[in-house]
């Protein structure tokens, strides 16, 4: 009998531990970081690789930034991705997981030396652009008639390589990754070859981490993160999207 209950026991925690569940928000969805569409994205297949094989079953939560941050300190969430410090308090934030970078691009030979010579051009940025970029960037958009915030990035793309807009303003892996896109399917891809695009580097890179409520499960994050950058799958997950660390 004593062997039997220490079987059942066995086989409950088993049950529980397979069947474990891990509900991570996400915060956004743009290729190719998140691709919701596909259940997909750079660090969507972060999360996953790490937490093979965990005991974990991952549930990605498709929320707005605010509401993220609200559920996983109501302890909704598990984890949430893309947090600076100092954003939020209460939670374990891991070791830092990816980098975005913002540029302006534009069709050579055009460059652009700083923000303010973006005030004579068409400009066109990502929504929130001005509250995200600093007072600088604010400022230029609140005196260029010219300056617009769209939804649709791949939509910006288009719209440079067909010389509708002077410049673009967005995160580099998701520039490129609509380029690509782009590219294969349209029937002229010399129009958006590459080597057409100037990328004008006037933000500095911004890193970001994810948090989680349990310390431990923070901890077996960055080990299988470290794991990952060690055995080349970290450097192979954004290959997949066409993407460099």
């Amino acid at each position: 009998m004593i062997k039997r209950g220490i079987l059942i026991i066995g086989l409950v925690l088993s049950g529980f531990l397979s069947a474990a569940q891990l509900k991570v928000g996400v915060s956004f969805a743009i290729p190719p970081y998140v691709i919701e569409k596909e259940a997909q994205g750079i660090e969507l297949d972060l999360l996953r690789t790490a937490f093979q094989d965990s005991g974990y079953q991952l549930s990605f939560q498709y929320l707005p930034l605010e509401r993220t941050f609200r559920m996983l300190a109501d302890g909704k969430l598990d984890a949430i991705i893309n947090v600076r410090p100092g954003m939020l308090d209460g939670a374990f934030l891991s070791r830092p997981v990816i980098h975005f970078h913002n540029q302006v691009f534009t069709l050579s030979p055009l460059k652009v030396a700083d923000l303010t010579a973006l005030t004579t051009l068409k400009v066109s940025a990502f929504q929130r652009a001005t509250q995200v970029l600093g007072p600088a960037f604010a400022t230029m958009a609140a005196h260029n008639a010219r300056y617009e915030e769209v939804a649709k990035q791949q939509g910006q793309v288009h719209q440079l390589l067909l010389g509708r807009v002077d410049a673009v303003v967005m995160e580099e892996r998701v520039f490129y990754y609509h380029l690509e896109q782009l590219r294969q399917e349209r029937a002229e891809p010399h129009i958006y070859n590459r080597e057409r695009i100037q990328a004008n580097a006037l933000f500095k890179p911004t890193l970001y981490h994810f948090a989680f409520r349990n310390a431990a499960v923070r901890d077996h994050f960055d080990r299988a993160l470290l794991a990952m950058r060690v055995d080349g799958r970290y450097e192979q997950i954004f290959a997949n999207y066409g993407a460099k660390p």
